[in-house]
This record gives C-alpha cells, sequence and structure tokens, in this order.
C-alpha cells in the first residue's frame, strides 16, 4: 500500500477499526442486558488505579471498597457524547440522593484521559455544572498515557487524533461492586438508558 496513503488515513483507518471494537462490545453489552439471570454476574476483577481528584487527594479503587460505583471515562472538552453522559450520572446521582445511600454506600468516578486540557481548576468548574457531590462523585485525573491504558484494561478504547487534538472511544459507563468487581457497562449514548434502573443496580450491589 502506499506509503502517502497511509500517513494521511492511518488514523482514520484506526478509528473505523475502533468502531469495530466498539461494535462488538456493544452487541455484547446488548446480549447480556437481555439476559437479566447473568447481567450482574462478575466479569472480572476491577482494575486498580490512584489518581488525583479535583481537592488534589489522590483517590484509588481500593479506597471506593466498600461502596458499588460507576466509572466513566471521558474529557471535559468532548464535543458530542460526553457531555449529555454526564448529564445522566448527574440524574443517576439525584436518583441515588433520593435514595439516602449517596456518597456511604454508592459512589461515581469520572476519570479523564486528557490532563493537558482537564486542569484540576477546568475539572472543578465542570464538576459544578452537574451539580455533582464531592462526597460521592469524583473527578480524576492523572497521565495521559496511564489513564488511556487504564481505560482499556477497562475494555474501553480510546485512540487520540494528535493532530486535532480530540478523542475517539467507546462511551461506555462501568458498574463496579464493592468488592471491586466489574459487572455490567451501561451505554452511554442509549437515548433509552434508565437512570432509575441504574440506581436500582447499584443499590442492589451495595446490599450483597
Amino acid at each position: 500500500m502506499n506509503p502517502t496513503f497511509m500517513q494521511k488515513n492511518g488514523f482514520k483507518l484506526l478509528v473505523m477499526a475502533l468502531l469495530l471494537v466498539m461494535i462488538g462490545t456493544l452487541g455484547y453489552m446488548v446480549i447480556k442486558g437481555n439476559n437479566p439471570a447473568s447481567k450482574l454476574e462478575v466479569m472480572k476483577k476491577a482494575p486498580d488505579f490512584k489518581l488525583d481528584n479535583i481537592d488534589g487527594k489522590p483517590i484509588s479503587l481500593a479506597e471506593l471498597s466498600g461502596r458499588s460505583k460507576l466509572i466513566y471515562f471521558f474529557y471535559s472538552t468532548c464535543p458530542d457524547v460526553c457531555q449529555p453522559t454526564t448529564y445522566t450520572l448527574s440524574k443517576v446521582q439525584d436518583a441515588l440522593v433520593k435514595k439516602g445511600v449517596f456518597g456511604d454506600k454508592t459512589a461515581i468516578t469520572s476519570i479523564s484521559f486528557d490532563p493537558s486540557k482537564d486542569t484540576t481548576e477546568q475539572l472543578q468548574k465542570f464538576s459544578k455544572s452537574f451539580h455533582a457531590d464531592p462526597k460521592g462523585w469524583y473527578f480524576l485525573r492523572g497521565d495521559e498515557a496511564a489513564v488511556i491504558d487504564l481505560a482499556q484494561k477497562y475494555g474501553v478504547m480510546v485512540v487520540k487524533d494528535k493532530e486535532g487534538g480530540t478523542f475517539t472511544h467507546n462511551n461506555v459507563i462501568l458498574l463496579v461492586d464493592k468488592k471491586g468487581d466489574l459487572r455490567t457497562y451501561y451505554n452511554g449514548s442509549d437515548p433509552d438508558l434508565d437512570v432509575d434502573k441504574i440506581a436500582e443496580d447499584m443499590i442492589g450491589l451495595s446490599k450483597e
């Protein structure tokens, strides 16, 4: 193949490959979602991490032990899916607050893979725009390469367009139980995503 063609179109080809992976992942999620008996079975041990929260304190997955939690990989300047999905997460937070379980029994963790733009100040501003309660909703950041590698360990594919500075990624929300086991994925772009059902799943896992 012509090297010039590869150089000019390499990112597009990579994104196409990523989209195929996304389709496969979403297909897997649909199959699991249509099978209630297996939906919340343990998929695998969730990879641990230790990243900086917007209050300057490091947060690890191990420190969230005892709480069921959602994990969402994102970047705040995302031009499409990240902000609507974060709004969905804010609605999940509201549902958990109404049940009196947010912060002590359940939590939300949003992890940015764009530390150059998602400074602590930027994430503080971003979190406030979604009325995130800091007692149970953490906005974390770390080294770009390390976070992208972490996302991939969770099954979330992230590819950076080095020329445009944007990212292509799976828009999924991950559910991890209080023991640190990954239990399921939710499609963050699903217009029919039921926030009350997500809250119920989290509450159910917090009681296991």
